[in-house]
């Protein structure tokens, strides 16, 4: 039977009954913030607080975590055949028995895990599969267990939004005052043998009543109603904060802040249209709001608005700030002048880092509760050794020396044990004296480095070398992208974003930066001194250029937490960027 079109009468029935069903989900969500906001708070307070205690007591910390991760662990199939449960029961003998394990040396055992759901790795139960975020390759499948979840991951997000609300209580000052963008509610559609497989960052489905619940976990921009693709669920949460004193927004990477702002200029008529109409995305939803589209169309008419001209009300940001992420710095300073910074947690799909306690960009603490830390000077070839089978000696967290870079070992609740995922840290500073707690940042993945003649050029020393250069040059800079040039004989290219860019200064800026990858890796200086390698060439584009392109390429299965890397294994991205 073919469709007819509705009567005007139905389709004027159906928009009131769609704004009726609207006004009552609004209703119902902010009954549970109100009702969720006090205990959160509390939640988080206690959090902070113990946070806090185990970094004036590190030792006592390490030494619970090891008994706990043994505790756990003993019992479980892996270590009574590897009679681990016998021969490992302390600092000494655990570091001694286990050999240190890259992920893919767990790969058999996982698989095991994957059918037993637990009891194999450890003796508790596998909730769900945590994947990598990474767009190539097999995505990782890391346990997420209840005993992990209870005494680890959630206790480390709850210290953090500790931190922010001890700096910041505002972010909870009423429904619409946060627009949290670091977690998402999605469907799962992936599984292992009947387990969800999903990214850390989806906080869907709840596991129990101690999951992951801030208050706005049912607003309509947060819930799995939302749109997936990363363009569609923007747009919702701008939609619905439009108009709103909203305080606070919070993300793990700086691209997505920038993201928002840029969303708000590409649909800025869509916006100003559903703000007057009172729909989202063309259907009903609550009741027009002239005064917020008149001030959004004000301000798309402003050339090169921020979010502050967007949103007034603004007081706070949190994403990364250290590394590669901390190249964004200028374009943040822009999206949001005046706005106070908070730093997001060092953490992966494997586990956390660092937790911040002060507004401190680029070093925070280690997070002494949450893994049981060894390290290795970042000199020592570690991957060698390990994947020779050969023995290390790592050092513990109150071993490390204030101004090195090592290898971070951890080993987590979850079950992976010795983990090392290839990741190098400097170490800021000792915080409290000898024996005290060491402020690190993320520097750089081990093995992650161009080498054509044997330089090993790694991406801070490029990082280094351009914000040497670009400063002696007197510019300004915003992202860059550097990869290899194959020919005869080789070099590298960069693409750095600076306003006023110029053949001439493109030619002296390439001088000052290939200057100073001599002075830093004295390889490259022997290889460009004896004709090995051509000078570095570098080219300055206009600024947001280089962020376009990455953004272009942002997908929607990893939007949360896509990363930008600077440091590129081929040159394709230059004739995207700027042609041939």
């Amino acid at each position: 039977m073919p469709k007819t079109d509705p009567t005007p009468d139905s389709r004027t029935d159906s928009r009131t009954d769609s704004k009726k069903d609207s006004t009552k989900a609004s209703t119902e969500w902010q009954k549970h913030w109100k009702a969720r906001r006090g205990r959160f708070i509390e939640e988080c307070r206690q959090a902070h607080e113990r946070l806090l205690a185990d970094l004036k007591c590190p030792t006592t910390a390490q030494d619970r975590v090891l008994a706990d991760i043994i505790g756990v662990s003993a019992a479980s199939l892996h270590w009574k055949e590897h009679n681990y449960d016998v021969l490992a029961s302390d600092k000494a003998s655990f570091r001694k028995v286990l050999p240190i394990m890259r992920y893919d040396d767990f790969a058999e055992v996982i698989e095991r895990e994957t059918r037993t759901k637990g009891g194999t790795l450890t003796c508790s139960p596998v909730l769900r599969w945590l994947k990598t975020s990474g767009t190539t390759g097999t995505p990782k499948r890391v346990p997420y267990t209840l005993h992990w979840l209870l005494t680890y991951r959630i206790p480390a997000m709850m210290a953090m939004w500790g931190t922010y609300l001890e700096h910041h209580p505002e972010l909870l000052a009423h429904p619409y005052a946060t627009l949290d963008t670091q977690t998402v509610r999605e469907d799962v559609s992936d599984f292992v043998h009947g387990v969800e497989h999903q990214a850390v960052s989806n906080r869907h489905p709840q596991i129990n009543t101690r999951d992951w619940n801030p208050p706005w976990y049912e607003a309509p921009w947060f819930g799995p109603a939302t749109p997936t693709s990363h363009e569609g669920r923007m747009y919702h949460r701008i939609r619905h904060l439009l108009g709103r004193n909203l305080h606070y927004i919070s993300s793990i990477n700086p691209s997505t802040l920038i993201s928002l702002r840029d969303l708000i200029e590409a649909h800025g008529k869509s916006l100003v249209r559903d703000l007057r109409e009172g729909t989202v995305d063309g259907e009903p939803w609550g009741e027009p709001d002239p005064a917020a589209a008149d001030h959004l169309a004000a301000v798309l008419e402003k050339p090169g608005f921020s979010l502050k001209d967007v949103w007034p009300s603004l007081t706070l940001y949190s994403c990364w700030l250290s590394a590669s992420a901390g190249l964004y710095q200028s374009k943040l300073d822009a999206v949001f002048p005046g706005v106070a910074k908070l730093p997001f947690m060092s953490c992966g799909t494997e586990g956390v880092t660092t937790i911040p306690v002060d507004d401190t960009p680029h070093s925070q603490p280690l997070a002494i509760s949450q893994a049981f830390f060894e390290f290795v000077p970042a000199e020592v070839p570690l991957g060698e050794l390990v994947e020779r089978g050969e023995p290390v000696e790592t050092l513990l967290f109150d071993e490390v020396e204030a101004g090195r870079d090592y290898h971070l070992i951890m080993s987590q609740g979850n079950g992976l044990y010795r983990l090392w995922t290839g990741d190098i840290y400097h170490v800021d500073r000792i915080e409290g004296g000898t024996g005290g707690v060491p402020w690190i940042h993320f520097v750089r993945r081990d093995g992650v480095f161009h080498s054509f003649t044997g330089e090993k050029i790694t991406e801070a020393q490029v990082t280094q070398a351009i914000e040497q250069g670009v400063a002696e040059q007197g510019l300004d800079m915003g992202l860059y992208m550097c990869g290899p040039k194959w020919g005869e004989p080789p070099h590298y290219v960069a693409l750095v974003e600076s306003h006023g860019s110029d053949k001439g200064v493109d030619a002296e800026l390439s001088g000052r930066i290939d200057e100073a990858l001599k002075t830093i890796n004295i390889e490259y200086a022997s290889k460009r001194d004896s004709g090995r390698l051509r000078p570095i060439e570098v080219v300055t584009v206009p600024h947001d250029a280089i962020n376009a392109y990455v953004e272009g390429r942002r997908a929607a299965g990893n939007a949360t937490q896509y990363k930008y890397k600077p440091f590129q294994q081929d040159i394709d991205f230059v004739a995207d960027i700027v042609g041939d």
